[in-house]
C-alpha cells in the first residue's frame, strides 16, 4: 500500500511541475509564489496489490489469499496422432494391352482401411478434428486423363462424408493438393465397426470422360500417395492406454511476491492448498517432487518437505454433452504437516517441480469411454493463504517506471519551489523512500528525496507493536534549476522504499483497519510570460 502511494507521490511531484510550468498569463513578465494543495487521500493495504484478494479474520487481522496455476497438462501430452502416409496405385490386372474408352473405370477396387499407428497402447473409437491436413500426390501414367473420386466414408461434416474428385493429368505429371480436415468427425472402428484407430476409404478411378480411347498395358494406371499430418484434435473418445507422462523439471513463475525484498524475513504461519483439477475422462495416479521455492533475487531455494504431493489418485471427469465435470482433488499443506512457512517466507519467485503421471493405473475401466477435449487436461492450482503476521529486519520494494520529459519546454519557466508530502502513518513500520533519476545509459543523474530527510516514521506501538495511535510526517522536496535540467535527461524513474520494521518482537500484524493518510501540498516560485 504504502508503495504504491509513494509511487504516486513521484509522479504528482513531477506532473505539478508540468502542470504549473502550463499556467497561461495574463500581461507582462514576473515571478509569482503560488501555494495550493495537490493530493489528500487515505488508503490501506488493499491498494498495495491489485490482484489479491485481503480478508479479516474476527480480530481484523489481515490474510493474503491469492491462487495460482502451478501445474497445466493438456490433450496433446496425453495423446498425438502420428502423420501418416499411405501408397495407393489403380491399375489394369490384365496381362494383355486393354483399350479403355472415356468414362470407361480401370476396375474394381474395394474399399479399404487404414490404420493410424498409435503409440502407448491407445485406442480410439471418435475423433472430431480441430485441425488438420491431408496432402495428396497425384500421377497417371497413361496418355490420357484419369478421374479420381476418393471417398472416406469414416469422415463425416455437416452429415456429408468426406470426397475428393481429381482429374489427374496424363504422362506422370504430378498433381499435388492439399484438404483442410477441419471441422470432420472420424469414425475410427474400421469397415465392420470392430477395430481402432482405424478408417475406411474407398476409390473409383475412370478415364476423363473428354478423353480419347487409350491403350493401357499391364502395371499402368494411377497412383496417389496420402499424408495425414498436423492433425490436432477437438473431442477425442476412446481408451487412452497405460502410459506415463513424465514431467521433467521445470519451473513455474510464482509472482506472489514480485519487487518485494526482505532481511530475516519470516512468517509466522501459511498454508497452501494444491487443487488437482482432472478434466480428463480418465483415471490417474501422479507423483510430484522436488517442490522447490527459489528466490533467483537472492539466490536462495528451499526444498518442500512432506511428501504430500507423491502417490496421488486423481478420478476421472464426468460430462454432460459437451459440459465437463472436473474431478477435484485437493492436498491442504501446512505447519503441521511440512516446513510451509520457511518455504513461502523464502520470498519466491519462481517454483521448481518434476514427476510424472501415471495413465489409466487400473487399465480400461471405462470401456473404451475415456475422453478428453481440446485445451483441457489437468491443472495443479495452489490455493495459497497468508496471515499478515511476520518477522523480519526490513523489506524492500522496487519499481521502475519510463518516462521521457525532454520535449517538456515549459520545464524551465519554474524558478524553485518544494512540494510538502504531510503523511500520517498508521502502519507499525518506518519508510525510508528515495526516487533516482535515470537517463539513457540507465545511469542515476539526480534523486527525488533529500537522504537522511526521506523517512516517514511508523505510528506508535504497544508492547506487542500493535499500533495505538499514527504518527504524522513532513517531508520537503526542493525543486531547482539543476533538478528540472536532469529531468529533461531521465529515462527511468526507480522508486526505491525500505520499510524498517521494530527491533523488538513480537511479530509484526497488519489489521484492517490500518490506513496512511498522505496531502501533498506545492510551494512553487512560477515565472510567468506574456
Amino acid at each position: 500500500m504504502i508503495m504504491w502511494v509513494l509511487r504516486k507521490i513521484c509522479f504528482v511531484i513531477i506532473a505539478l511541475i508540468i502542470f504549473c510550468s502550463c499556467r497561461k498569463p495574463a500581461s507582462a513578465n514576473w515571478d509569482v509564489d503560488v501555494v495550493f494543495p495537490v493530493v489528500k487521500s487515505t488508503l490501506n493495504i488493499k491498494n498495495f496489490i491489485g490482484d489479491s484478494i485481503f480478508v479479516a479474520d474476527n480480530t481484523g487481522l489481515l490474510s493474503l489469499n491469492v491462487t495460482r496455476e502451478i501445474i497445466s497438462i493438456k490433450l496433446d501430452s496425453l495423446l498425438k496422432l502420428p502423420d501418416t502416409t499411405i501408397v495407393n496405385t489403380f491399375t489394369i490386372p490384365a496381362v494383355f494391352p486393354t483399350t479403355l474408352t472415356p468414362g470407361q473405370a480401370l476396375t474394381f477396387f474395394p474399399a479399404s482401411e487404414l490404420n493410424f499407428n498409435i503409440s502407448n497402447g491407445v485406442a480410439i473409437k471418435k475423433l472430431d478434428i480441430r485441425s488438420g491436413i491431408l496432402m495428396v500426390k497425384f500421377t497417371n501414367d497413361l496418355a490420357e486423363p484419369l478421374d479420381l473420386l476418393y471417398i472416406i466414408p469414416s469422415a463425416v461434416k455437416n452429415g456429408q462424408p468426406l470426397k475428393i474428385f481429381e482429374t489427374i493429368p496424363p504422362n506422370n505429371v504430378p498433381l499435388i493438393k492439399s484438404y483442410s480436415l477441419a471441422g470432420y468427425t472420424l469414425n475410427m472402428r474400421g469397415l465392420n465397426g470392430v477395430l481402432y484407430n482405424t478408417i475406411a476409404q474407398a476409390y473409383t478411378v475412370t478415364v476423363n470422360p473428354n478423353a480419347n480411347p487409350v491403350v493401357v498395358t499391364f502395371g499402368q494406371g494411377a497412383k496417389a500417395t496420402l499424408s495425414y499430418s498436423n492433425i490436432i484434435p477437438d473431442y477425442v473418445e476412446g481408451y487412452f492406454g497405460q502410459q506415463t507422462i513424465a514431467l521433467p523439471l521445470d519451473t513455474a513463475r510464482f509472482d506472489v511476491f514480485n519487487n518485494f525484498q526482505a532481511s530475516n524475513f519470516l512468517l509466522n504461519s501459511a498454508s497452501i492448498n494444491f487443487k488437482i483439477l482432472n478434466e480428463f475422462g480418465a483415471e490417474f495416479t501422479s507423483n510430484l517432487s522436488n517442490i522447490q521455492s527459489v528466490n533467483s533475487i537472492n539466490n536462495t531455494t528451499v526444498a518442500l518437505t512432506g511428501g504430500l504431493l507423491s502417490n496421488i489418485n486423481i478420478n476421472r471427469a464426468s460430462k454432460v454433452g459437451a459440459t465437463i465435470y472436473p474431478s477435484i482433488k485437493s492436498i491442504s499443506v501446512t505447519n503441521t504437516n511440512s516446513n510451509i512457512v520457511p518455504f513461502l517466507s523464502n520470498l519466491p519467485n519462481k517454483l521448481t517441480y518434476q514427476g510424472s503421471i501415471d495413465v489409466n493405473p487400473l487399465g480400461n475401466i471405462s470401456g473404451y469411454n475415456d475422453f478428453a477435449f481440446y485445451n483441457t487436461g489437468i491443472k495443479v492450482l495452489a490455493d495459497i493463504n497468508i496471515p499478515l503476521r511476520f518477522n523480519a529486519d526490513y523489506f524492500k520494494l522496487t519499481s521502475t517506471s519510463i518516462v521521457d520529459f525532454s520535449n517538456v519546454k515549459q520545464l524551465e519557466n519554474v524558478n524553485h519551489g518544494n512540494f510538502v508530502i504531510s503523511a500520517l502513518n498508521g502502519y507499525p513500520f518506518r519508510a525510508q523512500i528515495q526516487a533516482y533519476l535515470l537517463d539513457g545509459n540507465n545511469l542515476v543523474v539526480d534523486s527525488l528525496f533529500i537522504p537522511g530527510a526521506n523517512f516517514i516514521e511508523r505510528g506508535v506501538l504497544d508492547a506487542q507493536n500493535i499500533v495505538t495511535s499514527p504518527t504524522q510526517s513532513k517531508l520537503n522536496t526542493p525543486i531547482s534549476q539543476a533538478k528540472i535540467e536532469n529531468l529533461k535527461k531521465t529515462k527511468t524513474i526507480k522508486l526505491v522504499t525500505y520499510f524498517l520494521m521494530p527491533t523488538n518482537p513480537p511479530d509484526i500484524k497488519l489489521y484492517e483497519n490500518y490506513s496512511f493518510d498522505v496531502n501533498i501540498v506545492a510551494e512553487l516560485n512560477y515565472h510567468v510570460n506574456p
